[in-house]
């Protein structure tokens, strides 16, 4: 395991219709994963119909990880939400692949172009 704490920040963008999270660090078992996934599940029913998560610095992936973020795509969706994530960085990309969650997901290469998709 990777010494690296999870984090997230939230971002409101009004005039985009959408909220961005920012990953950082480890998505794992970690209780501050549990309680992103919590916050997010929290802000769902009030939240734009768009839905980014932006994984630039998200540094890794374990099961547990893989799994809240199976949770938050498939709670977005039960709710009419569109979750796409952007900035995905090869082992995070493969990780995605080999478990079959991939795809899912809607991919972007850049936070701007995700937010632009319709």
């Amino acid at each position: 395991m990777s010494d690296v704490e999870f984090r997230s920040e939230k971002i409101d963008m009004p005039d985009a219709g959408a909220v961005v999270y920012r990953l950082h660090g480890v998505l794992g078992d970690s209780q501050h994963c549990y309680d992103f996934l919590d916050d997010f599940l929290d802000c769902l029913e009030t939240c734009p119909d768009k839905i980014v998560f932006n994984l630039a610095e998200l540094e890794n992936m374990y099961s547990a990880g893989i799994g809240i973020l199976a949770n938050c795509f498939t709670k977005a969706r039960s709710s009419d939400k569109t979750l796409s994530i952007c900035c995905v960085k090869p082992v995070i990309h493969r990780t995605l692949t080999i478990t079959g969650v991939e795809p899912m997901l809607k991919e972007y290469a850049s936070e701007e172009e995700a937010l632009a998709a319709s």
